[in-house]
């Protein structure tokens, strides 16, 4: 299936099953690249749709990071039809034997779900990576983040409200002070459904609580926000 990449001029193709979603837009929009980055990593790319979003908010190389073959492979193509080969890159490993240093920007919109005895595992393989915890833990990712960033770089990801204390907990673990936190919430008055959040490498302590991103007035209607953000990324 190929497509424009919603609120752009670059194109993506991909499989019904390994579509991407508003997290992904949600991320890009809230991510932060400092003018003189050199490198941004996004762990775990799948088809490359955030790296593709980021191209157009930096000049900086960015390397999609993929353990699943066939989205890697979707990856590349999407890079090569956008003309983004000077730029663009993806490596195709598990993330914990990728050995990468002093990155000025990582990006990552991990497995929510831990797995337990009693987990809802998807019965197809590739769902079930994408996400459950079955080849990279909270603390995993956190831990190999820490030791790829530079002094002051930036980490951002999105992730549920419901692991918030424990995300807190593992970053400052690691030496990752949070620095800007937003909760995503589907309507007004509702629990938060999402929540990004940005660190920074042994950064000072204070950290900014942006006001709630509210995503829908009713059903199908978008906020002002949300159309803004569809269109302005």
């Amino acid at each position: 299936m190929l497509r424009t990449l919603l609120g752009t001029d670059l194109w993506i193709e991909q499989q019904s099953s390994h579509a991407f979603n508003l997290d992904t837009i949600l991320l890009s929009h809230f991510t932060r690249i400092p003018v003189r980055s050199k490198t941004v990593l996004d762990i775990g790319t799948g088809a490359g749709p955030l790296i593709l979003y980021l191209s157009k908010k930096t000049k900086a190389k960015i390397i999609g990071i993929e353990i699943q073959e066939e989205r890697y492979l979707q990856a590349l193509k999407n890079i090569k039809l956008n003309h983004l080969e000077n730029r663009l890159s993806c490596i195709h490993q598990d993330v914990k034997h990728v050995n990468l240093k002093d990155v000025d920007v990582i990006v990552s919109n991990p497995p929510f779900f831990k797995v337990t005895e009693s987990s809802n595992l998807n019965e197809n393989e590739e769902d079930t990576i994408a996400r459950h915890e079955v080849m990279l833990t909270l603390e995993e990712l956190i831990s190999w983040v820490s030791k790829t960033l530079k002094y002051g770089g930036y980490f951002s990801m999105i992730h549920r409200p419901d692991r918030f204390g424990e995300i807190i907990s593992l970053l400052e673990k690691y030496q990752l002070i949070p620095k800007r936190v937003r909760f995503v919430h589907p309507y007004l008055g509702h629990p938060a459904k999402h929540v990004l959040i940005e660190a920074m490498k042994q950064g000072s302590i204070g950290m900014v609580v942006e006001k709630p991103l509210i995503l829908y007035i009713e059903k199908h209607v978008l906020t002002k926000e949300l159309t803004d953000i569809y269109g302005g990324i």
